[in-house]
């Protein structure tokens, strides 16, 4: 249901203040039990989730459902901002704290007036494809499928990702759905971003809010469930990381950190001792990464030979002492068909030199392991670094050596150190 739109003279979208209208978009609210965030209007704080449970509009009052409870504090009268889509459009309105009437059921006023919203209403703010984070979901169909691709931008209500791979939990079976299988309000009950900057792992659900093909690929955008307050703050530190990236981003690192005068004077005075000792200007690994990269186990697909062994050697100089080398890929997928629930398996491939990445294979392999498994690959090459692969979980690294360390901090992101 579309409501009617009305124009202000200046051309901004003016109020809707027909208690007509009003009423009707409460009742398919109420009816189709959607949900939808309130806030204590202009403030930052973490939205409540909730629902219309009933209406009376005799009395001008709603019944809303939340999730998690207001505050005890909170005081009768206090303004609060309501957003909910009606059909295909958006709209916010002011409601009124009224009371609390039992346990998570709270009243509020019937809006007075609603007007159109932006539908982007939180600011969206990209991740390139060469950027690690990535999107992993489940659906809510039993035993249903998991989804999986790189993150497209971020927003605080929500995200969008890139569909790479779609498999059918129930057999492991990779399938290739179009857009029709990624309906507005599906329930993604398991949603996860791998890598943001400063945080490896963040969890959540959500549902679809829609999908686009874009250059032959689907993308499809995710509207966030109930965040909790660590989520919400998460977040909130990752899009601020963002925004000083976007502003200045020649004083700030991929990561986020930000490069102060003292750092780089640091750098430009590592002329010392140390520096002679540790060419690549490494800093030497807490005891947590050392420990991190002696329990890893690290399966190294290369021919036998002089490379190998140097390539062996730079691992274990650098604490990856769990080193199983194999001859060929089909080798290294035998490997894995016996020892595949290894923790913290890593494998590192040779690609041949002037040729592409062995995506195909890698991707086999891949779907014959159980793509949820997330296998991550570390490329290299002896003539040079190999090309990218714009996937977070098959990347290319410098080739390891001991004299030039740049490959290790690399190494060490892809096993998730």
């Amino acid at each position: 249901m579309n409501l009617a739109k009305s124009s202000g003279g200046d051309g901004r979208e003016a109020p809707i203040e027909d208690p007509a209208q009003i009423r009707k978009a409460m009742a398919v609210l109420q009816q189709t039990e959607a949900e939808f965030p309130i806030k204590v209007e202009g403030t930052h704080t973490l939205p409540y989730t909730s629902r219309i449970q009933r209406m009376d509009a005799a009395k001008g009052v709603l019944y809303l459902k939340l999730i998690r409870p207001l505050p005890h504090e909170m005081a009768v009268g206090a303004s609060f901002e309501m957003l909910f889509a009606v059909g295909d459009q958006r709209f916010e309105a002011p409601i009124t704290f009224l009371g609390r009437d039992s346990y998570l059921l709270y009243t509020f006023s019937l809006p007075l007036r609603m007007t159109l919203a932006d539908r982007r209403s939180d600011k969206r703010y990209p991740f390139r494809p060469r950027e690690k984070a990535y999107v992993l979901a489940q659906d809510a169909g039993l035993p249903g499928h998991g989804l999986a691709g790189p993150l497209v931008n971020l927003s605080l209500g929500g995200l969008a990702f890139r569909v790479d791979r779609v498999v059918r939990l129930a057999d492991r079976m990779r399938v290739t759905p179009g857009l029709g299988f990624f309906e507005k309000g599906k329930e993604l009950p398991m949603l996860k971003i791998r890598d943001l900057p400063k945080h490896p792992l963040f969890e959540t659900r959500g549902m679809v809010a829609n999908a686009w093909e874009r250059d032959g690929e689907i993308v499809v955008g995710v509207q966030f469930g109930e965040l909790g307050d660590a989520e919400f703050r998460q977040i909130q530190e990752v899009l601020a990381i963002r925004e000083q990236m976007q502003r200045n981003p020649a004083s700030t690192t991929g990561d986020g950190t930000v490069k102060t005068a003292r750092a780089k004077a640091a750098a430009a005075a590592g002329a010392g001792p140390a520096s002679r000792a540790n060419p690549a200007g490494a800093q030497t690994p807490d005891a947590l990464t050392r420990l991190g990269r002696r329990g890893t186990s690290l399966l190294l697909a290369m021919p036998r030979g002089p490379g190998r062994d140097a390539v062996q050697a730079a691992l274990g100089a650098a604490g990856y002492l769990r080193l199983d080398p194999v001859d060929t890929l089909a080798q290294a997928l035998d490997r894995l068909r016996v020892d595949s629930g290894a923790a913290s398996r890593l494998l590192m491939l040779e690609a041949p030199a002037g040729m592409a990445p062995p995506l195909q294979d890698l991707r086999s392999m891949q779907r014959e392991l159980g793509e949820l498994r997330e296998l991550p690959v570390a490329l290299i090459q002896a003539d040079g670094m190999p090309e990218e692969t714009e996937d977070a979980l098959i990347r290319p690294l410098p080739w390891p050596g001991t004299s030039d360390l740049a490959w290790l901090p690399l190494l060490d992101e892809l096993a998730g150190l």
